[in-house]
């Protein structure tokens, strides 16, 4: 039925499905009756049935208060991943993820050309198409007229065993009375009866061996048409449990996807901001260092002035002692 990653996914949603038929009745003891379904245009539609949708946050109506979904969106994006895997996406409600993935999947369709279009759209089962088996009850009425030949070369088997022991004992008795003979003629007769005897043993052992192998091999094509008996049996129960997960359900609660820009373009980080990239650092600080140099170098000649006349006006003489502007202190 595929790989084993198929049959584990497939599973995964047939226990969704099972699981939120089951607890229906829980959900109506603790937030009350579901909306009715919308009306079929055919009218010859099965009947679906209306169950929650675990996707979307509920509300009860006894205390006012939000419940969270059911299912987080780490479980959500899982069963979706799975579901799109074998093809049952239908069978999820919708939710969050699920619109996530429709619209990517749409984008995707519109990228590709239609050569790689038909390959993404087309299921690996119908580029290679697995054998045909033969269905249960084909093998087990071929394994029935199988084992009623068996048994039939079965009786015809033991009746000649049955016969050529037969012969082997009366040969054997024939022999023992030979041996009293004399003479040429009765030794002739003791070897031929001899060579007879020994054809009948080696015919008595190829029966006695050929009927083994004939009993061996109708124990095994009894076990095998026992063993297709309990696969039958277990494909119905199965069948029986596929219907019941399989039937039509309208899931109350549609969640609109939610509007964010860019979504359609796959830019949602970016879209609607003004600058997408900010820059480098040294880039962004660069203005302000340029405006700080330029203003730094128009003063460079005042400050060079100022730091030069600051001890011209503190010592004009060098040579002469230094003006001392503050009174001496004592020593202690």
């Amino acid at each position: 039925m595929g790989t084993p990653f198929q049959r584990t996914a497939v599973n995964a949603v047939k226990r969704f499905r099972t699981k939120e038929l089951a607890g229906l009745m829980s959900h109506l003891r603790i937030f009350g009756p579901l909306p009715e379904p919308p009306a079929q245009k055919n009218k010859n539609a099965k009947p679906s049935i209306v169950l929650p949708n675990p996707f979307l946050p509920k509300k009860n109506p006894k205390t006012g208060r939000w419940r969270p979904p059911k299912y987080s969106l780490r479980r959500q994006a899982e069963l979706v991943k799975m579901a799109q895997a074998t093809g049952t996406l239908n069978s999820l409600p919708p939710g969050p993820k699920k619109f996530a993935t429709e619209l990517r999947m749409e984008r995707v369709k519109a990228s590709l050309p239609p050569a790689d279009l038909v390959n993404l759209t087309t299921p690996a089962s119908a580029t290679n198409p697995a054998k045909k088996r033969k269905s249960t009850a084909t093998v087990l009425q071929e394994l029935e007229i199988k084992l009623a030949t068996m048994k039939g070369e079965e009786a015809v088997l033991k009746e000649d065993l049955k016969r050529i022991t037969a012969e082997y004992d009366l040969g054997e008795l024939t022999t023992f009375e030979g041996r009293t003979g004399e003479g040429k003629e009765a030794e002739d007769q003791r070897l031929k009866q001899y060579i007879d005897q020994v054809g009948r043993r080696q015919q008595k052992e190829r029966n006695e061996a050929d009927l083994s192998k004939l009993e061996k091999a109708i124990e095994s094509t009894q076990a095998r048409a026992l063993s297709v008996r309990g696969r039958n049996m277990r494909k119905r129960e199965k069948q029986k449990s596929k219907i019941a997960w399989h039937k039509q359900v309208v899931w109350a609660g549609e969640g609109a996807p939610k509007k964010v820009p860019g979504t359609g373009l796959g830019t949602r980080l970016y879209t609607g901001k003004r600058r997408m990239f900010k820059g480098h650092l040294w880039e962004r600080k660069r203005a302000r260092k340029v405006r700080r140099h330029t203003i730094l170098m128009r003063d460079m000649p005042a400050r060079i002035a100022r730091y030069k006349n600051y001890y011209k006006k503190r010592r004009p003489n060098p040579l002469k002692p230094s003006r001392y502007t503050k009174p001496p202190k004592l020593p202690y």
